[in-house]
């Protein structure tokens, strides 16, 4: 029992990148978001042009990530503590393949604590406005 919220700023917003891969960036951050997010709360998907790239959030209100482990999460196989207790916890491969689609894009990709309680994924592709 998880909201989904979508915001594209402005509407007709393009990446220069492969659609298909974009999607299996997304869908692989919305998974984690979703699995991680308590029941009743909301996860937020943003997408806005910044700088000449286009920036995409997603936002959970879960545990978020342990400080000194952000960069960690992007490892093949690593796990968070609060993910390996999780009955239904991912393989840890999904947030490395998005990483690795992400900079094989020229893009970046990063994890924040979202403010006052889980983890914002931040990821950047190379575009801008339509």
């Amino acid at each position: 029992d998880v909201r989904l919220s979508l915001r594209v700023e402005p509407g007709g917003l393009a990446a220069n990148a492969d659609p298909e891969r974009v999607h299996q960036v997304v869908a692989n951050l919305l998974e984690n978001a979703v699995r991680h997010a308590p029941e009743g709360s909301e996860v937020r998907v943003n997408a806005r042009p910044e700088d000449g790239a286009v920036r995409i959030e997603v936002a959970d209100q879960g545990p978020g990530i342990p400080p000194g482990e952000a960069g960690k999460v992007f490892d093949r196989f690593y796990r968070t503590d609060a993910a390996r207790s999780s009955p239904d916890g991912g393989t840890g491969l999904g947030l490395a393949i998005a990483r690795w689609i992400v900079d094989l894009h020229g893009g970046n990709i990063r994890a924040e604590a979202n403010d006052p309680r889980g983890c914002r994924m931040v990821v950047s592709f190379p575009g801008g406005e339509r």
